[in-house]
């Protein structure tokens, strides 16, 4: 009797009555061996059978997969249609055809063709060169969340992730592109081939040039055909072969460098442990620099490491340790400081964190040391930073916003500062208003933040308004977990020490939308606090002195207006003086005090013709200008100490009632005092700042003296011995209003308030300019800086319009202001229109003790 057995496969799904218990599905595989006859009952019997109810589990999806006919010693199965042989079978029992002659123990199992729970779909054609291909795997739904892994040609397995070549969906799909075949672009060439040994193949061909033709170059074209693809099937490239002819120009073979045609460049592989291109220009039959794109191989293997996980393959945070350690062992080579490992080192930091944004991962505190290790080592040689063929440092810029980035998408824990030669990292994280930074600088913040300090860097970044940087860069990160907290930074730079006086500084950050150093949202601290900047945001900071000091709009136009006027008044007061002086001048002490105010005049006046001698400095001589320093520093003493004298003269009227002081005596104290002492100064200045050396003494700049700082410079030879005479003549002219408040008692009788408040303002008024009192905004012009402003400003301006017309101002009050002056000139003219001459004799002097 003819039997049949057929392998019915049966999905069981298996149902429990647990709650906590999810459904699942077991496949197995039941034989029956059956008579022939009842074959197609059975067959068509178990069709009708939907579904078989047992405890805790049903049974499903009942099909016929193999068929099979007994023989006496085996058994010939085939499959049925839709299944086909396991992959053993086809193997053992070369049977990969549908019929299989089996042994009659053996299991004959036929599987569906599609097996397994996940369909893959993907093109179902060739796939063109240069093109990609989309490959999609949907598991069912009742698996649930899902996980996929690749195996490489290695047998590494590797978890799917998202990525540039892979993405996941919420169905629990994947779609993977095929990466690019590297190919070599070539053109038709016909020849003989030869497979090499490794995983290339490699294509030879000897080609013959005839030099009687006498070609500048040959062009050799490769050209590889794909018969298969439908779109782009060539694929060529062409290559140009310089021919040195007996005219050619070239350079000659140096070192590892090949004889070379003139405007052709060389390249060279680079040499053992490292990969990519050297090349030479040759021009003018001379050598260029090495060009070098060569990258540490340790470096190269991160790099295509970091590839693969950017592709979507692996998780960032497996491999980050690794990486990271890599990267700073490849940074301490010898070899590193150059442009491409830089530039490498760059792309795959930018590559690591746009997989870690990607992959929902933050840089943790096991990083950071070999990553803070690696930014040091790639500032050691800032010389490296310069790209070779376009001669400037822009890396720095994505290196700085890459760096940036990165702390954004960090979680750090650690207090522990990471602190190497180049660059410092602090996490500022205890408190409210907690100070920290580095290389001289200090934050504060309201938030906890993370700072980076960078020593050097500021020497290969963009300069801020056509100049370089001159501090280091502070990197400020507030983690602003607050949010009433603004992302408020106060930082002090201490290079903010060597600002010279009436110098802005500005605090600048690196705006990454317009690309450049600006200043908006940022505040200096101003003079009285110039180490501090508050910023209103986060980014790379630094602190710069403007390049030229603050000035005061129209102060030169001002000041030889001013000179101009003095000038002619000054003259003015000497022939007035001059004309009256036989009239006005009947007593000692009016010939002491009109001595005195001539001498002044005549000093002043000198002093400011030495201004006036030097209108447009950048065309006078070295030695010309050192003359006029030494010139108006010997008369605008001159000024000051003849000043004292008419101080010392009021003062011993006012003491001294009754005691006549000689003439004589008067004449040898004024003369020391009002030129010897100010010949002393100058000298003693001229010989102690390097015998009048430029820049020392004084600056060619201005023809004058140097100030340098508080009670530093050429400058305070000038200033203290003015100041000091200023304040005692101060203190003369508090005496003589005293004087005016407290009269005798005969001479209060007299008087009432208002003459006193008369006499003290005109007593001011009449004084002070030949008592110089009004160079005590001197002290407030040294003490204040132009950047105070409005206050500077005004002291500026208040000081420069009074001394400039103290020559006005002297004609005004103590020549035209004085009425004997006035009656004596009055009458001078008057005699020449009388015939009959007048007797000054007549005349009663009732001036004040300020005008004997």
């Amino acid at each position: 009797m003819k039997l049949s057995k057929g392998i019915i496969l049966l999905f069981l799904g298996l149902f429990f009555k647990v709650a906590v218990a999810e459904s699942f599905t077991q496949v197995y595989w039941l034989e029956l061996e059956i008579e022939s006859s009842l074959y197609d009952y059975v067959v068509e019997l178990l069709k009708e059978q939907k579904q078989i109810d047992i405890i805790n589990a049903t049974v499903t999806d009942i099909k016929n997969t193999t068929d099979c006919t007994l023989k006496e010693t085996n058994k010939i199965c085939s499959c049925m249609p839709g299944y086909n042989w396991r992959e053993d079978m086809c193997q053992n029992y070369d049977c990969c055809n549908n019929s299989c002659t089996l042994k009659l123990n053996d299991i004959a199992v036929c599987l569906p063709e599609k097996r397994g729970l996940i369909t893959i779909k993907g093109p179902q054609k060739a796939i063109d060169i240069g093109s990609s291909a989309d490959i999609t795997c949907t598991p069912p739904d009742i698996l649930g969340e899902v996980k996929w892994f690749l195996t490489d040609v290695k047998n590494k397995t590797t978890e799917i992730t998202e990525g540039k070549e892979a993405a996941l969906t919420k169905a629990a799909s994947t779609k993977t592109n095929l990466p690019e075949t590297n190919i070599v672009k070539l053109k038709d060439i016909s020849g003989s081939w030869k497979e090499s040994n490794g995983n290339y193949l490699s294509y030879k061909l000897k080609g013959t040039i005839h030099c009687v033709q006498k070609k500048e170059a040959e062009t050799v074209t490769c050209t590889f055909t794909n018969t298969k693809a439908e779109k782009n099937r060539i694929r060529s490239q062409t290559v140009e072969i310089p021919i040195i002819n007996a005219n050619s120009k070239f350079c000659e073979g140096e070192g590892v460098w090949p004889i070379t045609k003139n405007d052709y460049t060389a390249k060279l592989s680079c040499t053992y442990n490292a990969v990519g291109l050297t090349s030479r220009n040759c021009s003018n039959q001379k050598w260029g620099t090495e060009i070098s794109s060569c990258v540490i191989t340790d470096l190269h293997d991160v790099q295509l490491a970091v590839e693969i996980l950017d592709k979507g393959i692996g998780f960032i945070k497996d491999d980050a340790y690794h990486l990271f350690r890599q990267i700073q062992l490849s940074t301490i080579k010898e070899t590193f400081n150059s442009f491409s490992n830089i530039d490498t080192t760059v792309v795959i930091f930018q590559a690591m964190n746009s997989v870690s944004k990607q992959q929902s991962n933050q840089w943790n505190d096991t990083i950071m040391p070999d990553f803070v290790s690696s930014l040091s080592n790639s500032l050691n040689d800032t010389r490296a930073w310069k790209n070779p063929e376009t001669k400037n440092t822009s890396l720095s810029v994505p290196f700085l916003q890459t760096i940036e980035e990165m702390m954004h998408n960090s979680n750090l824990n650690s207090n522990n500062s990471l602190i190497y030669n180049n660059v410092k990292l602090v996490l500022c994280s205890k408190a409210k208003g907690e100070h920290c930074g580095g290389f001289n600088s200090t934050v504060s913040t309201d938030d906890s933040a993370v700072v980076i300090g960078y020593q050097n860097i500021h020497e290969i970044l963009p300069q801020y308004d056509g100049r370089r940087l001159e501090t280091n860069i502070l990197s400020v990160i507030v983690n602003n977990t607050n949010n009433n907290h603004s992302n408020r930074v106060e930082m002090k730079f201490d290079y903010a020490e060597k600002r010279e006086r009436n110098h802005v500084m500005y605090c600048v950050f690196w705006d990454v939308n317009k690309t450049m150093w600006s200043s908006e949202g940022c505040k200096w601290g101003g003079a009285s606090n110039p180490k501090l900047c508050t910023c209103e945001h986060n980014s790379a900071f630094t602190i710069m002195m403007s390049q030229d000091a603050e000035t005061l709009p129209y102060m030169k136009e001002l000041t030889y207006a001013g000179l101009g006027v003095s000038i002619v008044s000054l003259v003015l007061c000497l022939i007035i003086e001059f004309l009256v002086w036989d009239t006005v001048v009947k007593s000692h002490i009016s010939h002491f005090r009109h001595v005195a105010l001539v001498n002044i005049s005549f000093c002043l006046l000198l002093a400011h013709c030495g201004f006036l001698a030097s209108p447009d400095l950048t065309e006078i001589p070295s030695n010309w200008c050192s003359f006029l320093t030494v010139f108006k520093h010997f008369f605008f003493l001159a000024v000051f100490f003849w000043m004292l004298c008419l101080s010392f003269v009021l003062l011993h009227q006012l003491i001294f009632v009754f005691e006549q002081l000689r003439k004589k005596v008067f004449f040898v104290l004024s003369i020391t005092v009002g030129y010897v002492c100010p010949l002393i100064c100058v000298a003693t200045t001229f010989i102690a700042f390097e015998n009048g050396k430029e820049n020392e003494y004084y600056s060619k700049e201005t023809c004058w003296l140097i100030y340098r700082g508080v009670l530093k410079g050429s400058i305070f030879s000038f200033v203290i011995p003015a100041i000091t005479i200023v304040i005692v003549n101060f203190f003369t002219l508090v005496v003589v209003i005293l004087k005016i408040v407290n009269p005798t008692l005969s001479e209060s009788k007299a008087r009432d308030q208002k003459d006193v408040a008369r006499s003290m303002i005109k007593t001011i008024v009449f004084l002070s300019p030949v008592l110089g009192i009004t160079w005590l905004l001197g002290i407030l012009v040294l003490y204040l800086d132009l950047t105070q402003k409005p206050y500077a400003q005004i002291v500026g301006y208040t000081f420069t319009l009074l001394n400039s017309l103290q020559g006005f101002l002297i004609l005004l009050t103590n020549c035209l202001g004085e009425k004997k002056v006035c009656d004596a000139l009055m009458k001078r003219f008057k005699s020449k229109q009388s015939v009959k001459p007048k007797n000054d004799s007549s005349t009663k002097a009732t001036s004040s003790v300020m005008m004997k």
